[in-house]
């Protein structure tokens, strides 16, 4: 995989200041299907480019105090986590729990196990009764027989919410029949599987944010529940992004190919990129 990329967001920090946030890795890239889609001989499930291999969306979050929060856990959690080394986290967010956002739940369990403690979860409110439901034998373990995870949920509303030290402000946004939860910490800001922004909304984040993350499926073709790209370029230019990354790409885009098309201060996440958010 491809991890040596780097951004330097000119971010001045102290040791005196409060924590904030100085490091983001793009776990997972892709959307739904991953890429390579099972199966598919299109070019870019063909392509020999590391960049091209998506594992479903997600992020790391690594504060001042070398706090670690995952931003949703996918299908492939446990291996996204095995290729960047992370051998720790402290807390989760739960964006949604659409399948490729959720279904690494289970591989928490590694993380209350060796720390001895229930792992901090934080989601919607509203999520609450379907994670429950889907995971009923660790909620519910009755006579089950094994290590499970051991939790601690947390449910969150619009507005500001506390994690590991820093101030998350959190949005919803639209997604298909479900709503999606973005999020705001100092000056980096990151919003996964959306259609679009309301006025109010982007009123309320312009100026304010340097550098984003923010889904965009595909170049053309509208699709029911997500942004496809030139809309999330868009995005960018109405919240005055300085450094705009795309994520949740399909197999329609390639990645070189893909750069070539954005608007300047746009690019394609990719597996494995790092922000580094430090001056």
């Amino acid at each position: 995989m491809v991890k040596d990329y780097c951004i330097l967001l000119g971010y001045k920090h102290s040791v005196m200041d409060k924590p904030c946030l100085k490091k983001v890795t793009v776990l997972g890239s892709g959307t739904s299907f991953g890429v390579p889609v099972i199966g598919c001989q299109c070019d870019v499930c063909q392509s020999d480019d590391p960049r091209d291999k998506r594992t479903r969306s997600s992020i790391l979050l690594e504060t001042s105090e070398n706090k670690k929060i995952v931003v949703d856990t996918g299908p492939e959690f446990r291996i996204q986590l095995i290729r960047e080394s992370v051998d720790n986290i402290d807390a989760v967010f739960y964006t949604h729990l659409h399948a490729d956002h959720l279904h690494g739940f289970d591989d928490l369990r590694v993380f209350s196990y060796k720390n001895n403690k229930p792992l901090k979860v934080y989601l919607p409110t509203a999520c609450i009764p379907d994670l429950k439901a889907r995971f009923h034998y660790i909620f519910n373990p009755n006579s089950y027989q094994g290590t499970l995870p051991q939790i601690e949920l947390i449910p969150f509303e619009e507005g500001d919410v506390q994690i590991a030290g820093l101030n998350f402000e959190v949005i919803f946004l639209p997604h298909g029949g479900v709503q999606s939860a973005a999020f705001k910490v100092d000056k980096f800001a990151y919003a996964t599987d959306f259609t679009k922004f309301s006025e109010e909304q982007i009123a309320s984040w312009t100026g304010k944010i340097q550098s984003m993350i923010a889904s965009g499926i595909r170049f053309k073709n509208p699709h029911y529940s997500h942004s496809l790209i030139p809309e999330t370029e868009n995005l960018f230019k109405s919240l005055q992004i300085k450094n705009g990354f795309i994520h949740h790409l399909s197999h329609e885009v390639g990645h070189i190919q893909g750069n070539a098309l954005l608007s300047p201060g746009c690019e394609l996440a990719y597996d494995g990129m790092v922000i580094d958010l430090r001056a």
